[in-house]
């Protein structure tokens, strides 16, 4: 066989190494499907639940699709699941002090809480609360 044959086949055997590679990053589910983070699926969740659909059957679907064990799957449909915000603290604090400085009411600016960092509506109202009342100080 010749030099460049054989160098041909192993750069192709390389590329494809390297894109398997690509794709071990996202994790999958046994049949071998990329699963969604809850982040991304929490918004399908949200239009589910307004449209009616049954939680068990949507706890059962975000099982499906992300993974999640039973209790998280549930904490999710729920509005309770703790997701990591995606903006730092500190600057979701500045954006609300904002938002109560600017004269937005209490409700909006707990909603923004919530879909900024997925926090449960308790979570967010004490959330909201502090920064009013270290605001206050």
């Amino acid at each position: 066989m010749s030099t460049e044959f054989i160098l041909i086949v192993v750069i192709g055997l390389a590329l494809i190494y390297l894109s398997t590679l690509r794709n071990r990053n996202k994790p999958a589910d046994r049949q071998g499907r990329e699963l969604k983070s809850p982040e991304e699926i929490l918004p399908e969740v949200q239009q589910r639940l307004e449209s009616g659909e049954n939680k068990i059957k949507l706890i059962k679907h975000v099982r499906i699709e992300t993974g999640l064990g039973l209790e998280d799957a549930k904490n999710l449909v729920e509005g309770n699941y703790k997701m990591k915000s995606p903006i730092a603290d500190s600057d979701l604090k500045e954006k609300v002090q904002e938002m109560l400085q600017s004269g937005t009411g209490e409700i909006k600016t707990i909603k923004y809480v919530r879909e900024q960092t997925g926090l449960g509506l308790k979570e967010a109202k004490d959330f909201v609360d502090n920064v009013k009342k270290n605001e206050e100080m």
